[in-house]
């Protein structure tokens, strides 16, 4: 699993960044807000922690931009920020932890560890945009009430597509999607794949649809 860690102070970050590494974890480092929407573009990530006291914006605005735009992606807020009305503002903007500073290592592990197993314990297990819905223990998939059969590799980057959906996602963070999920990848075998969801889709009517972004990705919407 891989977590993004968005935090300025470096020597902080670095420290994070190798105890997750002895936890098993790969991990990337984002110092600001705009290196974090960087990271994004190109990877997916199983958390993010985030530093609400960001040099270019504040950590609530990345969160809400976060939500704003469906991505649901597990967040843990890490800041100096103590007051009680500041951790009620921040989870109430779609953070799913918060931890203050000073804080323990091990402590901020065992958060992270439960934030990345709450998705088994979820009882909503659907994603849904426009009129196609995805299981995603199942991986059935639903267009306008109609069931479509897909593989592994088009329903892994189904998903993928409805977790970002309004956003780009870029040809690198779906060969990691992938790559993670256990498969294995020949040349050009994703943009057949890609090209298989998206005539799929359209043979069953769905409303949102791939739309290739030249020299970036994708956006599904």
């Amino acid at each position: 699993m891989r977590v993004l860690i968005t935090e300025d102070n470096g020597e902080l970050a670095e420290f994070i960044q190798e105890a997750l590494t002895q936890e098993s974890y790969l991990s990337d480092i984002a110092r600001s807000g705009g290196e974090l929407k960087l990271y994004l573009q190109k990877t997916s990530y199983a958390a993010i922690i985030l530093d609400l006291g960001l040099p270019d914006m504040d950590g609530i605005e990345v969160l809400k931009n976060l939500r704003r735009t469906r991505n649901m992606v597990p967040i843990l807020i890490l800041t100096a920020r103590g007051g009680v009305q500041d951790r009620i503002k921040g989870l109430d903007h779609g953070a799913d932890d918060y931890l203050i500073k000073p804080f323990a290592i091990d402590e901020l592990i065992a958060r992270l560890r439960a934030l990345l197993r709450r998705p088994s314990e979820l009882s909503n297990t659907k994603l849904d945009t426009g009129n196609v819905s995805l299981d995603i223990i199942s991986k059935s998939v639903i267009v306008n009430g109609n069931n479509v059969i897909m593989g592994k590799t088009e329903v892994a980057i189904l998903e993928h597509f409805m977790w970002n959906s309004g956003l780009t996602v870029s040809k690198e963070s779906l060969e990691d999607m992938v790559y993670q999920d256990g498969y294995t990848l020949t040349e050009n075998a994703l943009q057949v794949a890609v090209h298989r969801v998206r005539k799929k889709l359209s043979e069953a009517g769905a409303t949102p649809v791939i739309s290739t972004i030249r020299g970036v990705g994708y956006l599904f919407k």
